[in-house]
């Protein structure tokens, strides 16, 4: 029988590193331009108007704030908590406007999206594949060192 620690290390270590890049990336772009991403949260009419300026300046700023930390080792489950948190939010907002025929662009990675509902359901799915990612990193146990101890 063989040791399947190495693997789930390697599987753990590349579900960080995606999901660290994707937060990353995607906190950037919409800090850079939180003016457009408020724009882009207007459809989702659930959100109070006067909410969109906060959210649309904090939310990039938890995605960096998650990215940066799955990636630490020593911070990885907070890490993968907040971008469970963000991913869970993502699926119940797109899930929403998809339910009430809401077609919207994602904004998640810019404002270059076409509004469409295939683009939305394709967004969906990415944010299901992604929360179960960081699922398996924050329930992970971590590793024992050799050392003992």
């Amino acid at each position: 029988m063989g040791n399947n620690f190495p693997v789930r290390g390697a599987v753990l270590l590349l579900c960080r590193l995606i999901l660290g890049g994707v937060f990353l990336y995607a906190g950037t772009i919409k800090a850079t331009s939180s003016g457009q991403f408020a724009i882009a949260l207007i459809p989702f009419t659930f959100i109070p108007e006067g909410w969109l300026g906060p959210i649309s300046q904090l939310l990039p700023l938890v995605e960096i704030v998650g990215g940066l930390f799955i990636l630490l080792p020593w911070t990885a489950r907070w890490g993968a908590g907040i971008i469970l948190f963000l991913c869970v939010a993502f699926i119940a907002a797109l899930g929403w406007a998809l339910a009430n025929d809401i077609i919207v662009a994602c904004s998640c990675f810019g404002n270059n999206d076409e509004p469409s509902r295939p683009a939305m359901a394709f967004a969906l799915l990415r944010d299901v594949v992604l929360a179960g990612m960081a699922a398996a990193v924050m329930v992970a146990k971590p590793r024992l060192s050799s050392a003992g101890g």
